[in-house]
Order: structure tokens, then C-alpha cells, then sequence
């Protein structure tokens, strides 16, 4: 099955967590330039949490590539590490090894957002868990306390949640988890304008191509 990105957004529900994977030579920043603009003109709020300067790194590439970014920089933001501001910073959320910490801060952090938007549906995408999981990824005990208490906890039901990540990092049990902790994984091609759909919740989908 083949489906347009529009196509694929407009079947999502609130709720679900969309799971996206690249390697270190595809293009993920066409993704989220595109998923950015879908929920532009849709009218649905649409939220980074960028860990540690990632989307930075995004923005820069997309500059690189020839893309306009005016579009990203009225975006709200919540910082996790990293010193490069893009966007409107409205929350931060301190890199430590203290889960419940991390996630008041987070929980705080989109309530705020919420108000601002004064809206009770949301697009969130984040951006470089990856690279914070990777200094504890090989603790199996603190990689199960993770999605335990942060990924897995039920947050403000009307959220469309995407996470990009890059494959270098991540161990075995990492993906695996992530894998079973989304309704829907996708894996960007080395290009960046197709993804393959690895799971999805109507079994005619599956093996099925999204483009951009």
C-alpha cells in the first residue's frame, strides 16, 4: 500500500504514539518539516521537545538543504540540556537520573503549553531522546524504570505524539521497547522523502510506503 503523509496523518488518533526511526545518512528534518506544516493547516497545536540541541541540528539542515524555517521558529518549545535556543522556549525539563523529576518538570511544562494554546489536542514531537537514553541505555534495570515511569505514564489524553530517533544509538532493548510501547513505527529511507511502515494498527497498512 502506498499513502501520501497527509493521508497517513489524517488517520491517526488521539492518543497514539507514532515511533520514527532514521539512520545518521537519511534526512528525518523533511519528516518533521512536513508533519510541522500538516498540523499547521489543520489548526492543531503542535509542541517540540527538543533533547539536547536537536532540533537545532534539524533547523540547520533544513537551511542547508534550501528549505525556508520561518515556519519552525514561532514554535513552542520545551529544552532538555543543550545551550542553542530555536523556537519559543516555554519550559525546561533538567537531564538527571531522577525519573519522577523529569517527568513533573515535563508534565508542568505542557500544562503551561496548554493554556497557551488554549486547546485539549496536541501534536508533541520529540526530538533526541536517543542521545539522553544512550548514557544509561546498557543498565537494564534504568531502561525499564524509564519507559516505566516516563514514556508509559498516561498523559493528557488528547495528544498525537511523535518520537524521531536515530538507530546508531540505541541498543536492542531500547528499540524493542519503544517498538511495543507504539501504536505505529516508521523508518525514514536514506533520502528522507518515503517512510516504511513497520507497524500500524489496520493490517493493511503494514509493509506499506508513506510519501512525503
Amino acid at each position: 500500500m502506498k499513502l501520501q503523509l497527509r493521508e497517513f496523518l489524517n488517520d491517526i488518533r488521539e492518543g497514539e504514539r507514532i515511533f520514527i526511526e532514521y539512520e545518521s545518512t537519511s534526512h528525518p528534518e523533511l519528516s518533521l518539516d512536513g508533519l510541522v506544516k500538516w498540523s499547521n493547516e489543520e489548526g492543531i497545536p503542535l509542541l517540540i521537545v527538543d533533547m539536547l540541541d536537536t532540533f537545532h541540528l534539524f533547523v540547520q539542515q533544513l537551511r542547508f538543504l534550501g528549505y525556508s524555517t520561518h515556519h519552525l521558529e514561532n514554535l513552542c518549545v520545551i529544552k532538555g540540556g543543550g545551550k542553542v535556543e530555536f523556537g519559543k522556549v516555554i519550559g525546561r525539563v533538567r537531564i538527571m537520573e531522577e525519573f519522577y523529576v523529569q517527568l513533573k518538570e515535563y508534565t508542568d511544562a505542557v500544562r503551561l503549553f496548554f493554556e497557551k494554546v488554549k486547546s485539549d489536542k496536541a501534536v508533541i514531537v520529540f526530538l533526541g531522546t536517543e542521545k539522553f537514553m544512550y548514557s544509561f541505555q546498557e543498565s537494564s534495570y534504568r531502561v525499564e524504570e524509564y519507559f516505566e515511569k516516563v514514556v508509559r505514564s498516561p498523559l493528557f489524553k488528547g495528544n498525537m505524539i511523535f518520537v524521531f530517533a536515530l538507530k546508531g544509538l540505541m541498543s536492542a532493548q531500547v528499540k524493542a521497547l519503544w517498538h511495543e510501547s507504539s501504536t505505529r513505527v516508521l523508518e525514514i529511507n536514506g533520502r528522507g522523502d518515503r517512510f516504511f511502515i513497520k507497524k500500524a494498527p489496520k493490517p493493511d497498512h503494514l509493509d506499506g510506503v508513506i510519501e512525503l
